[in-house]
């Protein structure tokens, strides 16, 4: 895989993927070191896990409070919507920037998400050059013009 220039000017964050496919985020976790951006990337494997996560129970103790999240809305059990509703209402949770990814493109779907104070709804990337721009460009709006509460 050829090196891509990154955007970030050294901030480095704590990025929380939810989703059930791990390979997905071990994707995310290799483009994120070729682009040379220095995020941390966590992962939990679904709804309940991304709420434990969250609230640090174990097995996730000491973990740091994510900056943004990636949501996949498709998932066994807890899913998507449910997560993105109880982050979205938990005072503790709901200022951090909610990225909802899915490879649903229905009106329904990304008016509900936005309903529900998503902070962004984006196409689930197909191929690893959509993954590469996606980080990319969620690097360079997130953490180079946005400016992230605390």
């Amino acid at each position: 895989m050829p090196k891509y220039e990154g955007t970030n000017t050294g901030r480095a964050c704590d990025l929380l993927v939810i989703d059930d496919d791990a390979a997905q985020v071990d994707l995310f976790r290799h483009i994120l070191v070729k682009l040379g951006l220095p995020h941390r990337c966590y992962h939990a494997a679904g709804g309940a896990q991304a709420l434990d996560f969250l609230h640090a129970k174990p097995p996730y103790e000491g973990v740091p409070r994510p900056d943004i999240i990636l949501l996949d809305l498709n998932m066994p059990g807890l899913d998507g919507r449910e997560v993105l509703k109880r982050i979205k209402t938990d005072p503790d949770f709901k200022t951090i920037p909610v990225i909802v990814f899915s490879h649903s493109s229905s009106d329904s779907e990304i008016n509900a998400a936005y309903g529900e104070r998503a902070n962004a709804y984006v196409g689930k990337p197909e191929d690893i050059e959509s993954n590469i721009n996606l980080l990319r460009e969620l690097d360079r709006f997130w953490l180079n013009i946005a400016q992230l509460p605390d």
